[in-house]
């Protein structure tokens, strides 16, 4: 542990967690028809990309903070998968969880498990149940996007907290934290 704060404390994020659980299919769509409305901005350019893949002027994770974020992420889709069936998601995990493939036995060799990822897999694949023939993606990154500013809201430029949050506040309002 390197004795920095975490970037969510528990407080903030179980709210954050608890409006992510709340969001309804409408509010998916209405987030995806933010992010398509939204794109067309010079502004918010990257606004479909999520932040790992779009805001290089962030900080520089160490391997500890990428894996804080990615146990964010984890929460976060476990959390909207939560909301949308009403499945206790991290107790029937194993049974909506991807089956392995040949292609994740040599990942194993090549990258450490995480705890987290057989969760993560399960809700990604219960939310696009809960939604389907629709797409969500956009909407996720949306969430997802929502999500990062909160935690990394004092390590980011305004502007990219601006785009950050510009889907949810369209779409949905003021962001829970």
């Amino acid at each position: 542990m390197t004795g920095r704060p975490p970037f969510l404390y528990p407080g903030p994020r179980a709210a954050l967690l608890r409006r992510v659980r709340s969001l309804t299919v409408d509010d998916l769509h209405a987030l995806d028809a933010a992010v398509r409305s939204l794109r067309e901005d010079k502004r918010h350019r990257d606004v479909e990309k999520g932040f790992v893949f779009a805001w290089w002027d962030g900080p520089h994770p160490s391997s500890e903070d990428e894996e804080e974020l990615n146990d964010l992420f984890a929460d976060v889709v476990t959390a909207l998968a939560t909301g949308l069936t009403g499945l206790d998601v991290e107790r029937v995990a194993a049974r909506f969880a991807p089956k392995p493939s040949v292609f994740d036995g040599i990942a194993r060799l090549f990258l450490p498990p995480r705890a987290g990822r057989q969760v993560q897999d399960a809700s990604i694949g219960l939310i696009e149940d809960a939604v389907a023939p629709w797409d969500p993606r956009l909407a996720v990154v949306a969430t997802w996007n929502m999500a990062c500013a909160a935690a990394l809201r004092d390590h980011l430029r305004p502007a990219t907290i601006e785009t950050l949050e510009a889907a949810w506040r369209q779409a949905l309002g003021e962001p829970p934290i």
